[in-house]
Order: C-alpha cells, then structure tokens, then sequence
C-alpha cells in the first residue's frame, strides 16, 4: 500500500484526504504549524501533498515560507518522494522576480520587462516602456498588488514604498487609500488580520499589453490538460482574473499556446504547471506561471462558458476536478518508479540484515 502525508491546510485538505483514501493510499496528516512534522521520517512515505494559502495576503514575504522552505526542506532530505507542488517549479512559487529571471534566461517570449533595482534606473525604464506601464510586486497572486502607472511620479512613489522610504507625503496617501479599502477590513474585521501595506523589491516594471482576454493553460505530466479564457466582465477592467470578476470560456485552444506551456514546463522539468499566456501584436506571451493553481468545478457558476470547439482531449469533468488529476498523477508515478518508499525505508530493528 502506498503511504501519503498530507499537511493540513484551510483550503482543499479535505478532498485531497478523500481522494487518497478513496485511491488505497495510507494517509498520515501532518501540521506545519506543529513542531512534529520537523522530525517525521518521511522515508517511508511516497507521496506529500500541501495545497497552500495565504495566511497573510498574498504579497507578503512570510505567506511563503512553508512551501519555499519547508517543503524544499523535505524534497532535499527524501528526494524520493513524489509532491505537490512540484519540488522543482516551489522556488518560483509566487515570486514574480524569481519568474522574469528564468523566462529570460531560457529566451521563453514575455512582455518587455525590467527590475527596478534603483531610482536612478527609472527614467531609461521609462523611456523604453512609456505610460502606461504595469508595476508588479514581487510577491501576489489573483492580480493583487499588480498595478497600472501612468507618470513618473507614481512609479517612484512605488519604488519608494518598497525600499521601505515611508516618510514622504506620497506613502502617507498610499496608507490613507488602504484604509478606505473594503479588502482592508475584510481581512481587518472577517480575519483578524492587517492587509500587508507595502511592496516587496525589486519590483517589475512591464510592457502594458492591451488585452480582452488572456488564457490560463494547466500542464500535467508532459501535456496541457486544461486550458480556458479569461475575459472582461465589463469595458472597465485591464485585469482579467476570474476571481477579480473575470468570465472563464472554455474555447478552441491554438497549438501555438499548447507548445509554449509544455516547452516551458520541460525547460523547469515540472510535473504539474499552471501558466497564464496573453497574446501581443508579437505573439503569445507568457505573464507569470506557478505550481499551484484554483479551479472551479466544472460547470459550478452559471457565468462560465462552455463551447463545442474546445479541443484539449482531457474531458473537463476530469480535468477541473484539481485534487483528482494530482493525486492519480501522484500514485501512477509513486507505482511505477523503481525509487519508491520501498527503497527508502530505514530497516526495523528486529529484522536481521
């Protein structure tokens, strides 16, 4: 029987367990936020899952920390171990930075971008940019903390709040208008906790695209499995992100997007990979990409848009069904492979060797 640890998390804990159980796999739950899992042994265990969530929100450094340091601390003591997220994409995981390096490194296509790593950088990244531009915090998921700049002004206020140059007028308006945000009480009042108000260096200054939609592809095992649109829900919107009120369409899908979501899964040699690609006057354009992603079920908000012409070969009662498609990835590879737990295991002290 295969053996599991599953690390309790706010969100999806529940299915991930079912899901394991209901596939025949021992399951142990852990808690990063108990000391215990420090001196687990994990090496009789095939498979560790951890969905995360943002404790703080998004754009803070230290909602991090158990995926960037604790599961890679895991990954590297029991590199048997089949994960999730993926152990080889966690150190881009939610850090825009990290992302723009690799993209250019590997010369995959994404908007012009540039790190503003001093002050006297910005009017050369002005130049080649113009206005708008779009400012991105290192850290943030869902579009937060992602902002469209239209003067020079504003983006060395920007630049200036995430050296932490918080004794000017310009970051005294910058608290103000947090304090007059309903997402500012919403975490104040319904979480008991503050909104973290400040911008983590270096930031991205980035090519503003103009876009009606962009498409969101999902990467499994080699192959896009999942793909759908993101459109406007109205004239006024620049960001498209479904959970900010974006429309999810479900649609033909070029193979221009299918090859570039697996090239840049085979250039990190990621399992699993979510990706969000825009397309330019250039081409397509790939904007960030993680190892962890959300879906909605298939079919479950009536806003959604499902078309006869959508063409990835994963049915999508298969394919939105997230924990599903992780956890038979996860047992199929943990069954097949010749460094499973099995090889692993410490001998018991009551068995000769």
């Amino acid at each position: 029987m295969l053996k599991a640890v599953l690390f309790r998390s706010g969100r999806r804990f529940d299915t991930f367990k079912k899901r394991l159980l209901d596939s025949g796999v021992d399951v142990t739950v852990l808690d990063f936020d108990t000391p215990e899992w420090i001196g687990y042994d994990f090496s009789g265990i095939d498979i560790v899952i951890y969905f995360p969530e943002f404790t703080y929100t998004s754009n803070h450094p230290q909602s991090l920390f158990r995926v960037h340091d604790n599961l890679l601390h895991i990954h590297r003591l029991f590199p048997h171990l089949r994960m999730f997220p993926d152990p080889n994409t966690i150190p881009y995981y939610s850090d825009k930075y990290r992302q723009y390096l690799f993209l250019r490194g590997k010369g995959l296509p994404y908007p012009e971008t540039f790190a503003i790593t001093c002050e006297e950088a910005i009017d050369g990244i002005v130049r080649r940019l113009g206005f708008p531009l779009v400012v991105k915090n290192r850290y943030g998921a869902g579009g937060d903390y992602v902002v469209k700049v239209s003067s020079r002004s504003e983006l060395v206020h920007l630049y200036r709040l995430s050296q932490l140059d918080l004794f000017r007028l310009g970051a005294l308006r910058h608290f103000l208008r947090m304090l007059t945000s309903r997402l500012f009480y919403y975490y104040l009042i319904r979480e008991r906790r503050m909104a973290y108000p400040f911008f983590s260096p270096p930031l991205l200054a980035q090519k503003f695209v103009p876009h009606d939609r962009d498409i969101k592809t999902v990467v499994g095992d080699g192959r896009v499995v999942e793909a759908h649109w993101r459109g406007k829900a109205d004239e006024d919107m620049w960001k498209v992100n479904i959970d900010g009120g974006g429309v999810g369409e479900w649609s033909y899908v070029p193979q221009e997007i299918i090859d570039l979501s697996e090239r840049l899964a085979r250039e990190l040699k990621a399992t699993w990979l979510n990706i969000d690609i825009i397309q330019s006057e250039a081409g397509y354009l790939i904007t960030e990409f993680s190892p962890v992603w959300h879906h909605y079920a298939y079919k479950e908000k009536p806003s959604f848009v499902y078309k006869d012409d959508y063409n990835i070969d994963v049915p999508l009662e298969i394919s939105l069904d997230l924990e599903r498609i992780i956890v038979e990835s996860l047992v199929r590879s943990a069954q097949r492979s010749p460094d499973s737990a099995r090889s692993f295991a410490k001998p018991r002290d009551d068995i000769p060797t």
